[in-house]
């Protein structure tokens, strides 16, 4: 299942895409699908996760890729603290 949607105009998103993974999606009352990628604008991610929290899946990722901001670093960062000895 693939979905996609038109964008909304604000700077701050201009260009940043999210893709969305979800297992477990209610197709029916009785099927739930296996691992689905929605690829969305950034504007529209909230309404796609309630989307998918009304069908009943569980999201597994969420990855932000694109725009002007660079992506945050995950490095550890060092401690300033001094111990007393």
């Amino acid at each position: 299942m693939k979905v996609s949607a038109g964008t909304r105009g604000t700077s701050f998103g201009n260009g940043r895409q999210v893709t969305i993974t979800v297992t477990g999606l209610a197709q029916n009352d009785f099927v739930r699908s296996a691992d689905c990628v929605m690829q969305v604008p950034y504007t529209r991610m909230n309404e796609t996760l309630q989307l998918v929290h009304r069908m009943g899946g569980k999201v597994t990722e969420v990855a932000v890729s694109g725009g002007d901001i660079p992506a945050a670093t995950t490095a550890p960062k060092k401690s300033k603290l001094k111990s007393k000895s």
